[in-house]
């Protein structure tokens, strides 16, 4: 259930005209998955004086992360995984 509320936002994020989400990052690492937003570089006017603010990362469990997949496949939502060594 957690991968619907999870898909609902990234939906939303989407059509959002202020920023323009390009892709998703999951950041996999042993004990859970790190999902960021990635926005395109562009500001696009607006005030200068507002810093935006991108929205939050999620975190979520392995099969979370699994469940979401198959949604995000089906919803043409662009996203890539990174399995990063830390050292």
């Amino acid at each position: 259930m957690k991968e619907k509320r999870i898909l609902e936002g990234v939906l939303l994020e989407r059509e959002r005209q202020d920023r323009n989400m390009v892709m998703l990052e999951f950041n996999i690492r042993p004990d859970m998955v790190v999902m960021n937003y990635v926005y395109d570089g562009h500001d696009a006017g607006g005030d200068v004086h507002k810093k935006r603010h991108d929205h939050d990362p999620e975190i979520m469990d392995h099969e979370t992360f699994e469940a979401l997949k198959e949604k995000l496949y089906e919803n043409n939502v662009p996203f890539k995984e990174r399995r990063d060594a830390f050292i």
